[in-house]
């Protein structure tokens, strides 16, 4: 579904229902949903995934740890760690020591070539037995979820895309833009000033032209960040969306963020999926006007997360006048 504006804004404010609800990036739709995570299922985990080898290796290390992982171990051919008790709790998942440890081999299925993963849950090195819980086929699920919903290829390395036949088009001030994490973080692995990757999952068309292609680079900053140092104390960050970036490599600026605390999560000019930002937030604003959510509190002293995929929307920063090819003109962009 294109969020199409006809000289008019239209914001769109979706609060969702389950963690990693969100928009594909591809094809042009918002309906798809991935499923909860939760264990359960075989301690061993089999899938394809027409994807190259290093695609494959960053959307698995990026579901692994949405299952409360930290990696110590992320190679061409294996990515493992251990389930954490801060990142457990920030993510609000069942408790657990298990380790996970993923195998990827290049393959080639049905003619496509892509690459074949193994993920396996197990006990730590220091315990015998099978684990209490396996997060295999979780981590296999979001993985293909991911795989679905985001850009195969890295948006900010695209070439420029020369203008043809280019026409001139003006975006409304405050036009919205739904746009998804790239990658996971967790508050211990960024650092201020940053570049936090998002990416369009939905593409803008003004007058039947797309001048927002889905995919869209969309680039934000952590500007602020303290970490937490004792039981009551939340780590906090404070995340500022700067600018998304067309295909002639033209970049137009964006207003919101977010202040992500362990305790609470508060939106500026940006309206998030509830349930996705439950895993760190209390309540979800938008521009200050007050809740328009409330999804519980975490316990005090936690960490923040956001997992690959996390949908938000923000808006264009003043009215901005583009150029774009007359290709376009159809709605029907490629990526």
């Amino acid at each position: 579904m294109d969020l199409v504006l006809r000289r008019s804004v239209l914001l769109a404010v979706l609060l969702a229902g389950a963690v990693f609800s969100a928009a594909a990036a591809n094809p042009d739709t918002t309906t798809a949903v991935c499923p909860a995570i939760a264990p359960g299922g075989d301690v061993e985990a089999t899938r394809f995934l027409p994807v190259p080898a290093a695609r494959a290796r960053e959307i698995l290390a990026d579901a692994m740890q949405a299952t409360g992982v930290y990696l110590y171990k992320n190679t061409d051919r294996a990515i493992e760690g251990g389930r954490m008790g801060e990142r457990i709790k920030a993510l609000r998942l069942p408790g657990g020591d298990e380790v996970i440890r993923a195998t990827l081999t290049a393959a080639t299925e049905d003619g496509k070539p892509g690459t074949r993963v193994q993920v396996e849950t197990m006990r730590p090195s220091n315990k015998k037995g099978t684990p209490k819980q396996s997060w295999s086929a979780a981590v296999m699920e979001q993985a293909a979820c991911l795989m679905s919903m985001l850009s195969v290829d890295d948006p900010m390395h695209r070439p420029a895309v020369p203008l043809v036949d280019a026409v001139e088009i003006q975006i409304p001030a405050s036009t919205a833009l739904q746009v998804r994490s790239r990658r996971f973080f967790f508050n211990t692995e960024v650092k201020v000033g940053q570049t936090i990757a998002f990416e369009t999952s939905e593409r803008v068309v003004i007058d039947g032209v797309t001048v927002i292609p889905a995919g869209s680079f969309v680039a934000a900053s952590m500007q602020e960040l303290s970490d937490s140092k004792s039981f009551g104390r939340a780590a906090k960050g404070q995340l500022e969306f700067k600018y998304v970036v067309l295909p002639d490599r033209t970049r137009l600026p964006l207003r919101g963020g977010v202040d992500f605390t362990g305790k609470s999560t508060h939106t500026k000019g940006v309206v998030a999926e509830g349930a996705t930002l439950a895993t760190t937030a209390a309540i979800v604003y938008m521009g200050g006007t007050g809740p328009l959510g409330d999804v519980g509190l975490s316990n005090p002293g936690l960490g923040f997360a956001v997992p690959a995929g996390t949908m938000m929307t923000v808006q264009i920063d003043g009215e901005q006048k583009v150029r774009v090819n007359g290709a376009t003109s159809s709605g029907k962009d490629e990526k």
